[in-house]
């Protein structure tokens, strides 16, 4: 058994932030399915959304929110996270965040921050590092977790159940609340499973866009904390709202990488393969219209034109600034044979980001004592149907923060006794040839059949197929002994099924969820879906 006060499962800003905050009361440990890096947040180009600049007020940006969310947002929840920005921004510069600074000026400070505009948004509010923001944030978080003695990283380590009472043998005492109590976490060089106990758990493992074929996610992203908090007990909320970025690279081999929204920001411009401007006829902001209109119009585009991705065009803006803006996406395109400051950069949409998870607290309370959530794996209720731009690293850190200040942070916690992992001692590798295929089988009935367009038909058709495939994948996992792959494919299966179950369970279209079957908003469903 590993003892520590505080275990955080997943290494993006989230995590660390959460690690770095509560090293100040207790021993942290980190556990990481890869490589500390190997996090939605270091894919991260964009920025983070916070009002800065003397032409912008907090009501704009949270009424820009709450639109972009389809009305569906909590405002209150809204209203805090809003508000924490400034504090969050300066937080992540004391900790020496390498932002992008205005020209004039060499000096890394709150008032020197350049800000940039992106979809959905009123003003200028974007604090980036380039198009590298949230590698920029992870150097420094590493470097900091890495020199703090109270933090133990452990990398190719994956939950891959929360310790509760589920687990506990039958005691003549009744527990009445589901609480956490650590995870059983696997060395994924050696297979073997070991009990780390904690006071308190910190679910930061990001998001599920490993559920589709085509996605802009790293391939960590298969939901695993949102999976073990479901199999736990914990409520899921809006699992629907699966937030498509329309600007994905488009390649015949299925190589894919995100093009920052910031490029359209700066004035690059979605064209069909014709060299026609079509976004103005889809929505009045044009290019810079919400996530999901772009995107379902860029579906639209390629449908009716049967093609398969259309062009973001850059060429027409000044090439200095593009390069000195954009290196990621110079040295990414370039690699294909692309100078995007002469090129039009083939695009299309692909999954991004999840509005819904584990319904959480401003703070990254959870139906689950002990347990908290942030970042994409947690559902606050600032997203509503749609997350706006930049809004994701913001509520990321807010809550994290928040969580590790939380007076419940200083409770003691009295550990009933935690038996071991159970080893089943064989892993049938014939029997789980026939099987793997399933983890690919999810990703193309999800992208199918559960995409940007729905229909209850289809979904139907979907949550039968699916519901098999995790049967056989579950009969496998109860009757082997534990392999990352086979873990990483039941939980998969588990998204898939809540994601579908959620589509059907809202008769209407909203935000990122669009039905064929009423394609209108209905206000008896303004209101989150619970799983």
């Amino acid at each position: 058994m590993k003892d520590y006060d505080y275990l955080v499962i997943g290494s993006g800003i989230a995590g660390l932030i959460f690690a770095l905050e509560t090293s100040r009361l207790g021993r942290v440990a980190v556990v990481t399915k890869k490589e500390i890096t190997a996090c939605n947040t270091d894919y991260a180009q964009g920025g983070i959304a916070a009002v800065l600049s003397t032409h912008d007020t907090f009501e704009e940006h949270i009424n820009d929110t709450y639109i972009a969310g389809a009305m569906l947002g909590k405002q209150s929840v809204i209203r805090q996270i809003i508000e924490e920005g400034p504090e969050v921004i300066k937080y992540l510069l004391d900790l020496g965040t390498q932002f992008t600074t205005n020209k004039d000026s060499r000096r890394m400070s709150m008032e020197n921050l350049r800000l940039t505009k992106e979809g959905g948004h009123s003003h200028h509010r974007i604090v980036y590092g380039a198009d590298s923001t949230g590698h920029m944030i992870m150097e420094a978080l590493i470097n900091k977790c890495l020199s703090n003695p109270a933090i133990d990283i452990y990398e190719h380590h994956m939950a891959v159940d929360l310790i509760t009472q589920h687990h506990i043998p039958q005691t003549e005492e009744f527990i009445t609340k589901i609480s956490c109590w650590g995870a059983y976490v696997m060395d994924c060089h050696t297979n073997q499973i070991e009990i780390f106990r904690a006071k308190k758990t910190m679910l930061a493992t990001g998001g599920s866009a490993q559920v589709y074929s085509h996605n802009t996610n790293p391939d960590v992203a298969t939901g695993d904390g949102v999976a073990m908090a479901k199999l736990a007990g914990a409520r899921l909320a809006n699992m629907e709202f699966v937030q498509f970025h329309p600007t994905a690279f488009y390649s015949p081999e299925g190589s894919t990488f995100l093009i920052s929204e910031a490029l359209r920001g700066e004035g690059a411009i979605l064209r069909n393969q014709d060299g026609e401007d079509f976004m103005p006829k889809y929505h009045e902001q044009g290019c810079l219209a919400p996530r999901d209109i772009v995107s379902r119009s860029i579906d639209a585009e390629i449908n009716r034109r049967s093609e398969k991705y259309v062009f973001l065009d850059a060429t027409h803006l000044d090439a200095e600034m593009l390069r000195e803006h954009f290196p990621y996406i110079d040295r990414k395109c370039r690699k294909f044979g692309i100078d995007f400051t002469k090129d039009p950069i083939p695009v299309a949409p692909a999954a991004h980001y999840f509005c819904g998870g584990i319904l959480t607290t401003c703070d990254g309370q959870t139906d689950i004592g002990n347990l908290m959530v942030a970042g994409e794996a947690a559902c606050t209720g600032l997203h509503g149907a749609n997350r706006l731009a930049s809004n994701s690293l913001l509520e990321a850190a807010v809550v994290a923060f928040n969580a590790a200040h939380n007076e419940s942070m200083k409770e003691d916690v009295i550990f009933p006794e935690i038996p071991v992992w159970k080893d089943l001692g064989s892993f049938n590798e014939t029997e789980w040839v026939v099987i793997s295929h399933n983890r690919e089988i999810i990703g193309r009935i999800m992208q199918g059949y559960v995409g940007i367009r729905r229909s209850r038909r289809l979904l139907n058709y979907a949550s039968s197929r699916l519901d098999n495939i995790y049967n056989e994948i579950n009969n496998f996992y109860n009757h082997n002994s534990v392999r990352k792959e086979v873990i990483e494919t039941r939980n998969l299966a588990i998204i898939a099924i809540t994601i579908i179950r959620s589509a059907l369970m809202r008769k209407e279209s909203r935000g990122a969820h669009f039905v064929v079957d009423y394609p209108e908003q209905n206000e008896n469903y303004r209101k989150d879906t619970i799983v």
